[in-house]
This record gives structure tokens, C-alpha cells and sequence, in this order.
């Protein structure tokens, strides 16, 4: 495991955030590893009790399919989630790269990337962006040029991105700086991820990023 904390929270579903945010406060509750009170703006427990709180009262709502409570829950959701993120910033540093003190946090951890003697597994492209394209219904890709990549392979979901049965094979590339996707439909969100293709085999995906095509 990397000593850095996993904040992919918009990747996961409604019932799979409420538990991992649920699960980040039980742990830190008296966590000896990381007494309060934590230096502002370093959001309390008191307050993710709170924003939680807030979250699940607007998730409950929603499920009326109202669409104004909908984008309660979601508002509130996006408050939660951007406090969790703030805070696992600051949990990194006290931990001082120290892997057993930040799992007792609730977080997830990065895994470790496996090299071999050849360059084994490549590293998830940075820098991954999408754009709309020149027409409707096209998208540009784009991921920083990853030294070792022979290819950059993409894949596309519109179902939920945390199953991996929701995702499809959308298009190879020989470069990742300006990837066209063509013939999707309008008005739909997609999810989109990219990894880098070298002599060790498939890399690691980048983190999953929505976008509705116009």
C-alpha cells in the first residue's frame, strides 16, 4: 500500500458512499492516531457528523424521485464529499507517510503499482481531461504523454462506473494528447477512463470522469 488516502468518492454510488463515509467517521472517532482538535480549516467531526447527517436526511428524500430533492441530496452530497477530501489532506501530513496509521482512518489506501525487469506495469496517464468536440455527439480525450506507452486503450460506461461489467471498450490510440470520440448521443452522460498500454502489458486506469455530451 501507497501512504496516500483513495478520494474517488464520485465513483462510487449512494449506497457505497454512505457507507465509506459512515465507515471514515466511525474510524476516526478517539482514533488515537489522530486526537481533535484539528487545526482549522481542518473540517471537525462535529462538522462531517453534521454534513453527514445532512446527507442522508436529503438522500431519504430523494428517493420521492422529487427532482428538487434530488438535487438536495446531491448538493449535499458534494459538500460531504469536498470535506472528506479536505481532510484526508490533512490526515496525510500528520501521518508523516506512516501506511499503519492511515488505515486505521476508514480511508482506502493506493495500492501499489508491480514493476518488473522490463518496466512492468505502467502508472495510471496524468492529467486526464475531456473536452466537447468540433460536432455534436463527439468528445476530445486528452492524458499527458506517459514515458513507456506504446498505446493508450479507452473505455466508456453509462451505467454505474463502480461496476466493472458497465464498461466498454471505446477506442485505442497510438497517442493520449488528443483522443476524438465520435457517435455518442447527445444529451447522455458517459464515464470515461484511459490507461496506458507498454512492453509489461495493460497499465494502471486513470480515475473514472463523467461528462454529458452535447
Amino acid at each position: 500500500m501507497q501512504p496516500k488516502l483513495v478520494i474517488a468518492f464520485d465513483t462510487l454510488n449512494e449506497a457505497d458512499f454512505q457507507a465509506k463515509a459512515g465507515h471514515i467517521l466511525s474510524s476516526l472517532t478517539n482514533n488515537p492516531n489522530f486526537p481533535e482538535p484539528w487545526p482549522e480549516p481542518v473540517p471537525s467531526l462535529a462538522q462531517l457528523n453534521e454534513a453527514y447527517k445532512v446527507y442522508l436526511d436529503a438522500y431519504h428524500a430523494s428517493l420521492t424521485r422529487d427532482t428538487l430533492k434530488i438535487k438536495q441530496r446531491d448538493a449535499a452530497r458534494q459538500t460531504l464529499t469536498d470535506m472528506l477530501k479536505h481532510l484526508a489532506s490533512y490526515l496525510e501530513v500528520i501521518a508523516h507517510l506512516d501506511t499503519d496509521k492511515l488505515i486505521t482512518t476508514g480511508f482506502d489506501l493506493r495500492k501499489d503499482i508491480v514493476r518488473g525487469i522490463y518496466g512492468g506495469i505502467l502508472p495510471a496517464p496524468s492529467d486526464f481531461k475531456i473536452t466537447h468536440g468540433p460536432k455534436s455527439g463527439t468528445l476530445l480525450l486528452h492524458v499527458a504523454r506517459l514515458a513507456g506507452a506504446k498505446s493508450y486503450d479507452v473505455q466508456m460506461a453509462q451505467g454505474d462506473p463502480t461496476i466493472e461489467a458497465s464498461w466498454q471498450h471505446a477506442t485505442n490510440s497510438a497517442t493520449g494528447t488528443h483522443i476524438l470520440l465520435e457517435g455518442l448521443t447527445p444529451a447522455q452522460t458517459y464515464w470515461f477512463r484511459v490507461r496506458a498500454i507498454g512492453s509489461g502489458g495493460d497499465g494502471v486506469w486513470t480515475d473514472p470522469v463523467s461528462v454529458i455530451v452535447t
